[in-house]
């Protein structure tokens, strides 16, 4: 499953792992999230996958959104990652956040 990100400019596809990442990170700013906890939140507790998972998602994710000026995700060494909002709004219009929301209440 990938799910749209819809920006001015253009549309970018997210595979689903990565979406939830990325959700989960700019729904917190600024909060620290260890490796663990993330592969907790999104990955299934009987997946063969370690936290290194993590960081190559994380990894695809700065590559998609390299050219925002939004927010970025900050690496918090020996501990995990933490999004940094540098203007609230613009991050909320740049993931489509208020257009997913919309949908989800029609449904």
């Amino acid at each position: 499953i990938s799910l749209p990100i819809r920006r001015k400019i253009c549309d970018i596809v997210l595979p689903q792992k990565e979406f939830q990442i990325l959700f989960l990170l700019l729904s917190y700013p600024n909060r620290i999230f260890s490796r663990q906890q993330i592969m907790n939140e999104i990955w299934d507790f009987n997946t063969e996958s370690n936290d290194k998972t993590v960081d190559v998602h994380v990894n695809r994710l700065r590559n998609q959104a390299k050219n925002n000026k939004e927010f970025e995700i900050v690496t918090i060494r020996n501990v995990g990652y933490k999004a940094v909002i540098k203007e609230i709004q613009k991050a909320i219009n740049y993931m489509g956040f208020n257009t997913l929301i919309d949908n989800q209440k029609e449904v």
